[in-house]
């Protein structure tokens, strides 16, 4: 077995377990020079390595494995195609499994994210503010509200788009987004750290907030509540260095309190494309 395919069958054991243990395996990788062909056992005498092997004495956890190591497309992080950005943000994840076009990884991307219970405003923002935008990738968590508009968004105008999901590749959440979901596999790119079968879970929609903010170069909060997930991503996107933009809202709307704090912290107000495109356009 390579090294490649060892982190597969880690990461499906291990992928519940504290960051700190990714992050330990990965630092031994790095410091012994591993690449993705060399021989599984240069780490069998790394300890954390131990539960994977009393695993793999299951001849059918071990057959099951493999099987999704063969029919799942994944991308690790000792892939050349792993982005940069991605490599270089808060936490990155060992593995992610992913369907469709891996080539967008490479291109410049803006992530857009509210509210759940987004508002026309958020709609009405997006088909604004993309008027004079280039063509950029969207990237999402196609979660109800604001995610579901902005993968609508980036579709209807033929743009390439980005759906970093809470859950297993083959489970659709929400339900409705069972068609939206498969179209962004066909013409875009489905990415999730969770392998098949795994459903979502509230704290796996905290950390998936991360990838999102270390895909892009830059993150677009629309409407937000005063404690929000979107405001979650907006941090990670600073810690990451990345663009932070905000549009402003009125000062009793319930989901302007988040990007209203937000452009008083520091991040951009916008009220036209090219209050982003301004910025953006460094990473060309």
């Amino acid at each position: 077995m390579k090294i490649r395919e060892l982190l597969v069958h880690w990461h499906l054991l291990m992928h519940t377990k504290a960051w700190e243990t990714e992050a330990t395996l990965w630092q031994i990788i790095v410091a012994r020079q591993l690449g993705p062909d060399d021989d599984a056992s240069q780490l069998a005498d790394w300890p954390g390595v131990a539960p994977l092997q009393i695993a793999w004495t299951d001849p059918e956890w071990r057959h099951t494995a493999h099987q999704l190591y063969r029919r799942q497309p994944v991308l690790t992080r000792l892939d050349p195609q792993y982005p940069l950005r991605l490599q270089e943000s808060s936490q990155p994840p060992l593995v992610l499994f992913f369907a469709g076009r891996l080539g967008l990884l490479e291109r410049l991307a803006l992530a857009v994210v509210g509210a759940r219970q987004a508002s026309r405003y958020t709609r009405e923002a997006l088909i604004s503010l993309g008027r004079d935008l280039p063509a950029l990738v969207i990237v999402s968590g196609l979660a109800a509200g604001a995610d579901t508009f902005a993968h609508q968004y980036a579709l209807s105008r033929e743009w390439p788009t980005i759906a970093v999901l809470a859950n297993g590749l083959d489970q659709v959440y929400p339900a409705r987004n069972v068609e939206l979901q498969a179209r962004i596999g066909q013409v875009g790119l489905l990415l999730s750290e969770y392998p098949p079968g795994v459903t979502p879970q509230p704290f796996r929609f905290v950390a998936r907030n991360r990838i999102i903010a270390g895909l892009v170069h830059g993150v677009l909060v629309t409407e937000a509540a005063a404690h929000s997930g979107s405001l979650i991503t907006a941090n990670f996107a600073l810690q990451n260095g990345r663009e932070v933009f905000a549009v402003p809202n009125q000062l009793d709307a319930p989901l302007g309190v988040g990007t209203n704090a937000l452009i008083q912290a520091g991040a951009k107000l916008v009220q036209r494309s090219a209050d982003i495109a301004e910025e953006l356009r460094f990473y060309h």
